[in-house]
Order: structure tokens, then C-alpha cells, then sequence
């Protein structure tokens, strides 16, 4: 439906002269006010009998080319000076509510009356493709995505991506393609580290730690003795593995280490050396480990149980991490 034209300035005029009831061209004493565009509306003797509405679709001048006898009312004859007011009608109210309430496949009418009547918190207003429809609201914390395989396009999925945080120094991390999860923040000096056994591919761990200690000099064959070292854990630590290495090997015997905790081994078989060889990690009988709990400040002394020959640079070094 075309659009109308309204002015809330036109004056009232008169007819210059008298009509028929078929004539298309009227002529009135004024057009002070009247719409500068077309069409609009004009009222020919307005609350009579004689009542007509005219659509004004030309002008030239004060003569006007008009539809007649419109929005139910029927052309009939007016006399010179009969009433012209340029006004609103019935249709200017009744097309509005017609285009509310369309339920065809114009586009527009059906935007109109979707959001007029649906009441469904959430819902949205989409298109078919050739139609306008709503989208009812998702279950809470699911998702809009496209799916060209559903009527509207769209459809809510669950939110298997759990984007929730749940404290301070949470992390989101990938567990598969487009999926993420939550991993909490890890205890004080923690670090984060990779880990394919956990569903989150990484956790929180606490920082390895090495501490090697020289028990002799580099050129000075080792002989047995107590104490050959004293210090004291500078941090707690559990320890998870022992060894020991020499700068020269022994010719024959077995150099064999003990590790002491406030006077106390921390090991069941002692840490040893193979006769031949400088390095703990190939012999033939492994150390283990009976208490690997190491307080932080306690006093740590390494002892020789058995020399060898010519063994020469011990070193001992205690691995785990902080406790």
C-alpha cells in the first residue's frame, strides 16, 4: 500500500466551483498548508450527508486530480464552496492493524506481528528462508549455533566448551577440538607442566629439584669416613631418587654412599658404585629409598661406607621435588 502524505498546517478551503459525481479534477479556492507530496487525503463536505473522501494524487496549482469516493464513501455531486478539509480516515487506522495482524508471507507484516505475540522470554524472531518464525529460548547455558539441517537455521546445544572459571588463577585448557575446560589454580609454587594421562592434558606439579654435593676433592683418592659432608636442607623436599658419580673409578671394590637425616639413613641399600664404572645409575645393585621426607632446615650428612681403589671427584646427588 502506497504511503499517504498528511500536513498539520493545511487550512480549510472550498470548492471554486461545483462537481459531478465522476469528475477527477477539482478546483479550491486554496491549497495554504496542504502536502507538498502525493497522494493524501481531502474531505469534501465533512459530517454530511454529501460526505466524500477524495485521494489527492496531482496538483497544479489550486486544481487537484483525485481519486473519488474512497474508504467506503461513494462520489457524489458537490456544490460551488462546499467544505474541503484535508484530514485522516478510516484507513489510516484500519491498514496499520491489517498489516499487524497479516499472516501471509510478507516479510514485514509477519516481523510485526511475531514480536507482537510472542511472550516467550528469550525467544527469537528468524527467517525460514521464505518465512518469518520465532525461535523458542535454549535450555539454560546452552548455545545458539547454525544448522543448516533445521527449519530456522539455528538450534541451542549444550555448552560442552565450560567456559566457567571458578576461582582466582583458574585456567580454560584445550581437552579437543573446540572444547575447552576448567583446570583449578595449583597450590603455592606449583608449576604447570604437560601430562597426557590427565583429561586436561596438563597439571599442576611442584618444581623438580637437584642438589649435588661433592664429597671429595677431583685428585684426592676418597677414603671411608662419617660425615664426610654436612649441610642443611635449604627447603623442604620429598625425594624420589638418589646417585652417585666419581671423576675417576675405582680399580676394584665398590665405593658405597650413605645419606643421612638428622643422623638417621634415609636409605634401605645403600648408594654404590661399581668397580670400573663412574656412574651409580649402572649398578648392579640400585639404592632405594626408605625416607623420602627431608625436612626443610635438617641436617643432612653423607657418608663413605666403602672406599674402593682409587676412586677419586664422589659427588652425590639427592632428587625430587619441594615439598
Amino acid at each position: 500500500m502506497p504511503r499517504r502524505y498528511y500536513s498539520s498546517t493545511a487550512a480549510r478551503t472550498t470548492l471554486s466551483s461545483g462537481i459531478n459525481s465522476s469528475v477527477t479534477s477539482i478546483t479550491v479556492a486554496s491549497t495554504s498548508g496542504f502536502p507538498a507530496s502525493f497522494p493524501y487525503t481531502l474531505i469534501i463536505d465533512q459530517d454530511l450527508v454529501t460526505e466524500e473522501i477524495v485521494t489527492v494524487t496531482a496538483a497544479s496549482g489550486t486544481t487537484l486530480t483525485v481519486t473519488r469516493g474512497v474508504d467506503g464513501t461513494s462520489g457524489v455531486s458537490h456544490s460551488a464552496s462546499a467544505p474541503v478539509n484535508h484530514g485522516v480516515s478510516a484507513r489510516d487506522f484500519d491498514e496499520p492493524n491489517a498489516h499487524v495482524n497479516d499472516t501471509s508471507t510478507d516479510v514485514h507484516g509477519q516481523y510485526v506481528l511475531k514480536a507482537l505475540i510472542q511472550n516467550t522470554k528469550g525467544a527469537l524472531i528468524t527467517s525460514t528462508g521464505s518465512a518469518v518464525d520465532d525461535l523458542a529460548p535454549g535450555t539454560n547455558e546452552h548455545r545458539l549455533v547454525a544448522d543448516s539441517g533445521q527449519t530456522l537455521g539455528l538450534k541451542y546445544v549444550a555448552d560442552t566448551t565450560n567456559y566457567a572459571i571458578g576461582a582466582k588463577g583458574d585456567l580454560l585448557v584445550g581437552t579437543a577440538a573446540d572444547t575447552v575446560t576448567n583446570v583449578a589454580v595449583g597450590a603455592n609454587g606449583r608449576r604447570l607442566e604437560a601430562d597426557s594421562a590427565q583429561a586436561s592434558g596438563v597439571k599442576w606439579a611442584p618444581d623438580p629439584v637437584v642438589l649435588a654435593v661433592a664429597v671429595s676433592d677431583e685428585t684426592t683418592a676418597i677414603t671411608t669416613g662419617t660425615a664426610k659432608v654436612t649441610f642443611r636442607m635449604p627447603f623442604a623436599m620429598t625425594v624420589t631418587a638418589v646417585r652417585a658419580s666419581l671423576s675417576t673409578a675405582s680399580t676394584s671394590g665398590t665405593p658405597t654412599f650413605d645419606i643421612n637425616e638428622g643422623g638417621s639413613s634415609i636409605l634401605g641399600t645403600k648408594l654404590s658404585i661399581d668397580a670400573n664404572e663412574k656412574t651409580s645409575t649402572t649398578a648392579a645393585s640400585a639404592a632405594t629409598i626408605t625416607d623420602s621426607a627431608l625436612a626443610d632446615d635438617a641436617e643432612i650428612t653423607i657418608d663413605i661406607d666403602t672406599a674402593g681403589t682409587g676412586a677419586k671427584g664422589a659427588k652425590v646427588y639427592i632428587i625430587g621435588t619441594r615439598a
